[in-house]
């Protein structure tokens, strides 16, 4: 998500990726995306980031289905993979939460074990949440990653489904590695966004995340 873990959730980067003969396109204007975390012993802080290897493409997504959720999760994929220059990152939807490297699920993050959580407020129709779990020595990454979305309006209430659609987006973000906030509203990486969609510099950010080297290893059941 063996030794005592400590969950970060976030409410809302082993190897580089390789890219073959493609050289790490330059970027500008972005934001920090890594996670501050405290080094394990001492008072410090370790900056944590991560990226799906190209080898666990495409990442594999179990979502209950409820809400639409399933449909809001398939366009959230779309939406982030379109990101992308070179396919850095691809998604799947899957139908047995065994197999699932990220599960999507219905309502508020459980109460709080050992976990660091950052809230996504994103609007007052619904909230988002995401958990990892990360070893205590700062290094592995334990699947699955679990995603919250959290309705807290009727299903016909004004507002809903575009609430869930941009928490969905903005969760998944942080599943594919963007682990901070931007401090920018017109960011859908944002805690609180005023956008639909990831703009110009979240786009940016993502793809430095990915070419990017990453300090936390993926480690499955």
């Amino acid at each position: 998500m063996m030794a005592i873990s400590r969950r970060l959730t976030f409410g809302a980067a082993v190897t580089a990726l390789a890219c073959g003969d493609i050289a790490a396109p330059v970027r500008g204007d972005l934001y920090e995306w890594r996670l501050e975390a405290p080094s394990i012993p001492g008072p410090g802080l370790d900056t944590l980031s991560f990226h799906w290897d190209r080898n666990d493409l495409p990442v594999r997504v179990w979502v209950e289905d409820t809400d639409d959720l399933p449909g809001h999760v398939a366009r959230a994929l779309d939406v982030w993979e379109s990101v992308f220059l070179y396919r850095e990152f691809e998604g799947t939807l899957v139908s047995d939460s065994t197999t699932a490297d990220v599960i999507v699920l219905r309502g508020a993050a459980g109460p709080k074990l050992r976990m660091k959580r950052l809230h996504s407020a994103l609007a007052p129709e619904c909230a988002g949440a995401t958990d990892l779990d990360i070893d205590v020595a700062n290094t592995e990454l334990r699947l699955p990653i679990r995603v919250f979305i959290d309705p807290r309006s009727l299903p016909d209430d004004p507002g809903i489904e575009s609430c869930l659609a941009l928490t969905t987006i903005h969760e998944m973000g942080h599943a594919l590695g963007i682990f901070a906030h931007s401090p920018d509203p017109e960011d859908i990486m944002f805690a609180d966004p005023e956008v639909e969609l990831p703009s110009a510099r979240d786009r940016r950010t993502a793809e430095a995340v990915y070419h990017t080297p990453p300090t936390l290893q993926v480690v499955r059941p």
